[in-house]
């Protein structure tokens, strides 16, 4: 008798554990904003990679995924974040070897942005995505919080470009279920002047890698000035397709890699 108790009992937490509820999800990737589309016309090749909990490194990458497409996933877990990261490639002259970089990715986070089986990556949703991806990853469970309010907080609050916050801070919060809004805060910014390596031009215009901050940065007799960027790594592209700066920023200072081996800057604030 004890012995089918204990058997019945089982069969009842098992059959309750999300993480025997499978289903299978349509994950559907963003369309690329309007000032890409308009301004970085020569980056033809755009790819994404995704990652979400429960990916390994053998199907984490699915470079031939393009914007606009989608692809379905299997999953168990009743909070499901999937975060979706651009790879442009770049013409360098080389075609067994080219160069790359990342833009700020694009996520999701089911159920809250999905719908009858879709999830619908955004890029204002990445930020989150991200945050969310990091916790339930590492065993986290976020099942009772709300996890709507939490992204429609982090978008309205920011206009649309929550990078200006310092994801660490949340992080904490979250982890030990302390969360609230003190522990959204806007990271430091500041602004770089840069001598640009590549030929002098005064109509090259420069795009950031994260896609939620619309400015365009135009260079003016080589110079090229930056202003309230953010204390996080960051890239810029070119409007011709064919250079790149990969920025390294924290409180000390920065340093800038130059595509097409142009070389290495640094400055402090």
């Amino acid at each position: 008798m004890f012995r089918v108790l204990s058997l019945l009992i089982l069969l009842i937490f098992l059959t309750s554990c999300d993480i025997f509820k499978q289903y299978e999800l349509e994950v559907i990737m963003p369309q690329l904003p309007a000032h890409i589309k308009n301004n970085l016309a020569n980056y033809a090749d755009i790819r994404f990679e995704l990652k979400y909990p429960g990916s390994s490194e053998n199907n984490l990458r699915y470079r031939e995924l393009r914007p606009d497409s989608a692809v379905f996933i299997t999953s168990t877990y009743s909070v499901f974040p999937v975060v979706a990261t651009p790879y442009i490639y770049f013409d360098n002259g080389n075609s067994s070897r080219r160069e790359y970089i990342t833009l700020y990715p694009a996520g999701g986070i089911f159920p809250e942005s999905g719908k009858d089986g879709r999830l619908f990556l955004k890029w204002e949703d990445g930020f989150a995505a991200e945050i969310i991806y990091t916790l339930v990853n590492n065993g986290y469970n976020l099942d009772s919080f709300n996890m709507g309010r939490f992204t429609e907080y982090l978008t309205d609050r920011s206009s649309g470009n929550p990078w200006i916050y310092n994801e660490e801070d949340i992080i904490y919060g979250l982890s030990f279920g302390i969360f609230n809004a003190n522990y959204v805060k806007r990271k430091s910014t500041h602004t770089i002047e840069l001598q640009m390596p590549f030929e002098a031009s005064d109509n090259r215009r420069w795009l950031l890698s994260n896609l939620c901050d619309t400015r365009i940065f135009e260079e003016t007799a080589g110079i090229l000035t930056l202003a309230n960027i953010p204390e996080r790594n960051i890239s810029i592209l070119s409007d011709t397709g064919k250079e790149f700066v990969q920025f390294f920023i924290d409180s000390n200072g920065w340093h800038a890699y130059f595509s097409n081996s142009k070389g290495i800057l640094s400055g402090r604030w």
